[in-house]
């Protein structure tokens, strides 16, 4: 066979090739990981786990582009990219919880919320969620107890509800859940999580390691504080860590929000994540996308 002919060939089979990749959803495997824990082994601890999670994961709205927003994707769509830590900021407002960051509304309300989590947990019993619900704002016009509200409705989503007060030991424990991390007084299911929780800085509640320190002067400072959780999880010595990527930059006026540090630590991650042993814990981040959640999730596959 000539050049010419082992040419003309190669360059059909490249052609067909490039044909039918252009039909296929090439990044289906990173946008699409709806059932990732379904290889993983039940008997796996927890605490060997790296864990994609959303900071504010509702908060899709800002007040004049400049404060509140922290995401571009909405729960449903977190989740069908591998997203397995929510973190629910609500208030209760004429005696309906509805999600806030701080004083900006995001235009949601808990219930529908609650119905994309059923939805998802449901068509994939492989996965399991911990969700953390914090009473973000004072109430507004409500005679009830913002505890009574929240876990009133809770239990209408019964057959994909952990009322457990401590986490799972195991994957295989923790499927076809939601487990609640409480961040509310008076709570009566999930893991306690409102006394002792520390407002910025990295902390210890019970055997949960926190890093969150949200206030920093530059994305370098906060680098530092993430490489410290990274430490903290490989020790596995702690039931979960929570990794807060989150900050805003403090030390001009007006404060530099999420957006601008999100995306020098999304860029640092990239780079840092390749180069650490051991898991990562969960990462709490702002401005989820799937090839963050995809470097994530790999870890657990290496």
């Amino acid at each position: 066979m000539n050049k010419t002919i082992l040419f003309r060939i190669t360059f059909l089979v490249l052609v067909l090739a490039l044909s039918i990749l252009a039909v296929i959803p090439l990044d289906r495997a990173k946008t699409d990981r709806a059932n990732w824990m379904a290889d993983l082994v039940d008997g796996t601890p927890l605490n060997e786990l790296s864990i994609p999670g959303t900071h504010d994961s509702g908060a899709l709205y800002s007040f004049a582009d400049v404060s509140g927003k922290c995401q571009t994707l909405c729960v449903a769509d977190q989740l069908q990219i591998g997203v397995r830590f929510l973190d629910i900021r609500l208030q209760l407002v004429d005696d309906e919880l509805r999600v806030v960051h701080s004083f900006v509304d995001q235009k949601t309300e808990l219930g529908d919320l609650l119905d994309d989590i059923a939805v998802f947990l449901r068509a994939h019993p492989t996965e399991f969620l911990l969700v953390s619900f914090k009473e973000d704002a004072a109430p507004k016009r409500s005679e009830m107890n913002f505890a009574e509200k929240l876990e009133q409705m809770l239990q209408g989503y019964g057959d994909i509800l952990s009322t457990a007060t401590t986490l799972p030991a195991t994957v295989g424990e923790a499927r076809g859940k939601m487990h609640v991390l409480a961040r509310y007084a008076d709570a009566t299911i999930g893991l306690p999580c409102y006394d002792g929780w520390k407002d910025d800085t990295s902390f210890l509640l019970d055997n949960v390691y926190v890093q969150d320190h949200y206030s920093v002067g530059n994305a370098g400072e906060k680098f530092l504080d993430v490489s410290d959780a990274f430490v903290a999880a490989s020790t596995r010595e702690h039931a979960l860590v929570l990794n807060y990527t989150s900050c805003y930059l403090s030390g001009g006026f007006p404060p530099i929000y999420a957006g601008l540090p999100a995306h020098d630590l999304h860029t640092w991650m990239e780079a840092s994540i390749p180069l650490i042993d051991g898991p990562l814990g969960i990462l709490l981040c702002d401005f989820i996308t799937s090839d963050m959640a995809e470097l994530i999730i790999g870890r657990n596959f290496q």
